[in-house]
């Protein structure tokens, strides 16, 4: 399946220094900066996770408060938990997509759990309007 993402012609071509912040943002949103979620995605934002979190079930499309809610519940259940962007984000302007690694920790049963994924954004007016996202059970190699 291919997606194809068009941004508005009335928007700037998204820079590398824009996906930058934007992936910035998006990490500040994932470690519980929830007033961040209507600054930095636009209106019918939807994520899609390409596999199962607890409590998602199978290919879970969330939108912005569905998303605010997760964050802040796994924030309970989870010591320790953070994130954090693993390399800067690829960034194609004339698609205005962006992709970027990332890395998730937390503490469970007395030891650092870490595992990372990889976001695929869409982004249209200098906000992010989608995102597909991939978790893996471990850490990439370096």
């Amino acid at each position: 399946m291919s997606v194809t993402t068009i941004p508005t012609t009335d928007s700037a071509p998204l820079t590398r220094e824009a996906g930058t912040r934007l992936v910035e943002g998006w990490t500040a949103l994932w470690n519980g900066d929830l007033a961040l979620a209507e600054q930095i995605l636009a209106p019918g934002f939807r994520l899609h996770f390409a596999d199962d979190f607890d409590g998602t079930g199978s290919a879970a499309t969330f939108g912005r408060d569905e998303l605010t809610a997760f964050i802040s519940a796994n924030s309970l259940a989870l010591t320790g938990l953070t994130f954090a962007a693993d390399a800067a984000p690829l960034v194609d302007s004339e698609r205005g997509e962006m992709a970027c690694r990332w890395l998730e920790s937390h503490t469970g049963g007395g030891d650092v759990v870490v595992k990372s994924g990889i976001d695929m954004f869409a982004v249209t007016d200098g906000r992010i309007s989608a995102v597909w996202s991939l978790t893996g059970n471990r850490r990439f190699d370096a």
